[in-house]
């Protein structure tokens, strides 16, 4: 574009100037005054991009994660902008992540030290009145240490499932993986867990298929699982009420379904039910039962994501349904 400026400016003025060498010398002092100027205005948007995106590194270093470069360029600044962006986002939801960690670690330990205090400090106080011999009967010292006792069963609950809790959240659970039949072990948690609902007036109605549900799991895990369904849906069901169990099988997957009734929920607390340590409401535990420790449906959450499948609530005006779907083999 210079040497056809310069071309033009020479052969329609220059060529007026009747000295040749004066001539000459303004035409290249053209040349070069037109080829800067047009470097200068070609590369002066190139330039400022540059600034922008030396601006923003700055700004990215600096802390500031949400700054973002402007995509105006579709050429290879424009791509180094958009990796730039990209590296800043993964960059922000890295922190968040970490922050995010971090706060529920807190939340964790406070809960942790908050749950294992309450039943500690009962057992304490029901061992020193034992321990004083602050009681005036028998029938008192027995049931001081039948207190203490459940006391103490319910801190090694909570133990337990912090334990497994913490082992699911890891990322390093390992599932132990073998083909079995799923109704078979529906069938074996059934009649063990007959006797304990019928303790708690409730009556168990079962619909399994009459066939063999074969599917790849981790059996421990899924038992696991199922089994803190069934005392989720006996410590929050109706006395008397039935619980029903039901085993579907589907194309390609299996669905588990605890049912029971109980006290309406919100669908506040609905919402916040596979929460780690969400508590219902006082007023719906069993009184003969020892407080949970807010972690089953967590764990059973964690368990059946673990096999790649997923677990809801189906909640119809105190009518609860608790399912589990997993992929059959």
């Amino acid at each position: 574009m210079t040497i056809i400026l310069n071309l033009f400016i020479t052969y329609y003025i220059l060529n007026e100037i009747p000295n040749g060498f004066i001539s000459s010398i303004l035409s290249i002092g053209t040349f070069l005054f037109l080829f800067i100027m047009s470097f200068f205005l070609l590369t002066r948007p190139i330039m400022q991009y540059f600034r922008a995106i030396t601006h923003g590194l700055n700004a990215i270093a600096g802390g500031d994660l949400g700054y973002r470069l402007p995509l105006t360029r579709l050429d290879e600044l424009g791509t180094v902008a958009q990796n730039i962006n990209n590296m800043a986002e993964r960059l922000q939801l890295q922190v968040e992540r970490e922050r995010y960690l971090e706060k529920s670690k807190m939340e964790l330990i406070t809960s942790v030290s908050h749950d294992l205090r309450t039943p500690l400090t009962s057992i304490i106080g029901y061992l020193d009145l034992l321990k004083t011999h602050a009681y005036q009967d028998v029938q008192e010292q027995e049931r001081y240490i039948d207190h203490a006792c459940n006391k103490i069963q319910q801190l090694n609950k909570l133990v337990n499932d912090l334990f497994e809790y913490t082992r699911l959240t890891s990322g390093e659970v390992r599932l132990s993986l073998q083909e079995v039949d799923l109704n078979q072990v529906l069938e074996q948690m059934i009649s063990e867990f007959e006797p304990v609902a019928r303790e708690h007036g409730i009556s168990i109605h079962k619909s399994l298929p009459p066939v063999p549900v074969k599917i790849i799991m981790d059996v421990e895990k899924i038992v696991r699982a199922i089994d803190n369904l069934f005392w989720n849906a006996i410590k929050f069901s109706e006395r008397p009420s039935e619980l029903r169990i039901t085993l579907l099988t589907q194309e390609d997957s299996i669905i588990i379904a605890v049912e029971n009734d109980g006290k309406p929920i919100s669908q506040e607390v609905e919402e916040q039910l596979f929460e780690r340590f969400f508590k219902g409401e006082p007023s719906r535990n069993d009184k003969n039962m020892p407080s949970g420790s807010g972690l089953g449906l967590s764990i059973a959450k964690h368990i059946v994501e673990l096999h790649e499948g997923r677990i809801w609530l189906e909640h119809d005006n105190g009518h609860f349904k608790f399912c589990i779907e997993l992929q059959s083999s």
